[in-house]
C-alpha cells in the first residue's frame, strides 16, 4: 500500500479539498509519520457557520495517539474568503507553542475555501516544512 506524501500546503489542501463543508466551519488534522505520509486524516471539531470551539488539548490526544511525528491543521471559512482572521492566527500561535513544547511540529495551518486557501507556513507565520532526517549514531 503506498502511503500519500504531504510535504507542501497544496498536498495538504488537495488531500483535504474534498472535504470542505460550505455550512459550517470545521478544523481537519492531518498526521504525518517521519517521512511526511499521512498516517491519519480527522476531522477533529465542527462548529457553526462563522465559529468553531477548539480545544488544544483534542489535537494532541489524537496526535499523541497515532505517534504522529508532524502534523498539519486546516480549517475552512463558509464565507469563502481564506483570509485569516485574529482569532486564527491566536489559535495558530498558541498551538505551534504547543507543539514545540510536545516535539511534534506544526508544518502548516491552511484556512481553506472552496476555490482556494491560505498557508500560514507559506506566509511566514513559522518556519517551512521539512522533513526530519533522522540519523543513526555511531
Amino acid at each position: 500500500m503506498s502511503m500519500i506524501e504531504i510535504s507542501s500546503s497544496y498536498q495538504s489542501f488537495k488531500c483535504l479539498h474534498a472535504q470542505i463543508n460550505p455550512y459550517a466551519e470545521e478544523l481537519w488534522l492531518l498526521a504525518l509519520n517521519s517521512q511526511m505520509e499521512l498516517i491519519k486524516k480527522e476531522m477533529l471539531f465542527r462548529g457553526t457557520a462563522d465559529h468553531c470551539l477548539i480545544h488544544p488539548r483534542d489535537i494532541f490526544r489524537t496526535l499523541i495517539l497515532c505517534n504522529a511525528s508532524s502534523f498539519v491543521l486546516a480549517h475552512n471559512h463558509p464565507s469563502n474568503h481564506a483570509l485569516p482572521s485574529e482569532q486564527d492566527l491566536i489559535l495558530t500561535r498558541k498551538i505551534h507553542q504547543l507543539a514545540t513544547l510536545f516535539q511534534i511540529p506544526l508544518n502548516d495551518h491552511l484556512v481553506i475555501t472552496p476555490h482556494q486557501y491560505y498557508s500560514m507556513a507559506d506566509h511566514g507565520h513559522f518556519k517551512k516544512w521539512r522533513k526530519n532526517s533522522a540519523r543513526w549514531l555511531y
